[in-house]
């Protein structure tokens, strides 16, 4: 099934440092996997949209035209936050603002403080920052500059992150503080409210996905991995082994689709690090890829393929089975934030139940604002 187009979030996001640093290009900086699933619906719940007998072009690459330049997540945990902005802005860029460029250092700040959503970790997950946005808005890039570097007890004596899946800190370490007066006063930019699906409208599309080691070459895989893979952007559907491997060590990741190619191919590979042969010693192949956007930056990730630095391919398979998409619609260039949604009489609230807004499943519906559950015999 084409997903026609989506925003993707996976949970891994950094990339080659430009800071004078030690750190390791090739194993860019992860997000937790809890946090960019957090209350996330499983794809088997959600609806899918996309017409059956639509008919697709082979290769897609128009919505390249639309995207913000690629930024560098650096060595933060906070990819999604880079998906929902590049979201952001392409839907800023088709509503007619030249060169939108947005907050990501505002936009934690508002999951964190004023949405209140895991106040006390690094990550979030891309409907959480979409419904910041949408609440609260946020501002631009010149306004509240990101700051790439871990906070630490040299800038708090509260902040000592020792980089464990369950570290609870105060929100301050997360958000490096609060943004100035100046900063919460400037003007502030929305979007429309957001909802998980299958597939969309011929938009860019923000998906949360499992992350495989190997899959990707990133340096922390315990198995065999290619660094020139990596440098053209090449992300296979996993094997067997990189899945078990890679869940031993669980992460996710945030991207941006923006494009496919249904005739791009690549050898799989195994375990070994080597190609998979048929019965006649001919290398079997992956064919499929989407086009995604990703947020390690420019040095190292996509330099040497056919697409702009930053870019990669991404099995189709691999999305279709292990992501999730997220999508909202282009606001109007005049729009301002929503709001809190007023406080709400519920027999039974949806966060105790674990449902995300608009979510029906195993009987029972969440409405929109992501409040009160109810009871909906069509809800399977």
């Amino acid at each position: 099934m084409r997903l026609s187009l989506l925003f993707v979030t996976l949970a891994a996001c950094a990339t080659a440092p430009t800071d004078g640093s030690d750190r390791d290009p090739y194993s860019p900086g992860l997000s937790k996997y809890e946090h960019v699933f957090h209350n996330v619906p499983a794809n088997g719940s959600l609806p899918d949209i996309g017409k059956a007998d639509a008919v697709y072009p082979v290769k897609s690459t128009e919505l390249l035209a639309s995207q913000s330049p690629v930024k560098d997540q650096n060595e933060r945990g906070v990819c999604t936050i880079f998906t929902t902005t590049g979201l952001m802005e392409s839907l800023y860029i088709k509503a007619g603002m030249p060169n939108p460029s947005f907050s990501e250092q505002y936009l934690q700040w508002a999951v964190k403080v004023q949405l209140g959503i895991l106040p006390n970790a690094e990550g979030s997950n891309i409907a959480n920052n979409v419904d910041a946005i949408h609440q609260f808005g946020i501002v631009e890039e010149s306004v509240d500059p990101y700051r790439g570097t871990e906070w630490t007890a040299a800038d708090d004596p509260d902040c000592k992150p020792d980089g464990t899946e369950t570290q609870q800190l105060p929100a301050k370490c997360w958000t490096q503080g609060d943004p100035t007066d100046a900063m919460k006063a400037a003007k502030k930019y929305t979007l429309p409210r957001g909802k998980f699906l299958i597939t969309s409208d011929h938009t860019a599309v923000a998906v949360g996905i499992d992350f495989f080691y190997q899959a990707w070459n990133h340096g922390l895989s315990t198995l065999p991995i290619d660094r020139n893979e990596m440098r053209k952007g090449i992300v296979r559907y996993p094997n067997d082994t990189d899945v078990t491997e890679s869940h031993k060590q669980k992460a996710g990741h945030g991207i941006l689709l923006v494009g496919w190619d249904d005739n791009y191919e690549v050898d799989n590979v195994g375990a070994d690090g080597k190609p998979v042969l048929d019965s006649n010693g001919q290398p079997t192949k992956q064919k499929g890829f989407y086009i995604f956007k990703n947020s390690w930056g420019t040095d190292v990730f996509g330099v040497d393929n056919d697409l702009p630095h930053g870019y990669g391919y991404i099995s189709q398979k691999y999305i279709e089975q292990y992501a999730t998409a997220y999508v909202t619609s282009i606001p109007a260039l005049d729009s301002d934030p929503a709001g809190p949604p007023p406080p709400a009489q519920c027999d039974f609230l949806c966060s105790d139940y674990g449902f995300a807004a608009g979510e029906c499943q195993q009987g029972a519906r969440c409405d929109d604002n992501g409040q009160c559950l109810t009871v909906d015999t069509t809800c399977n």
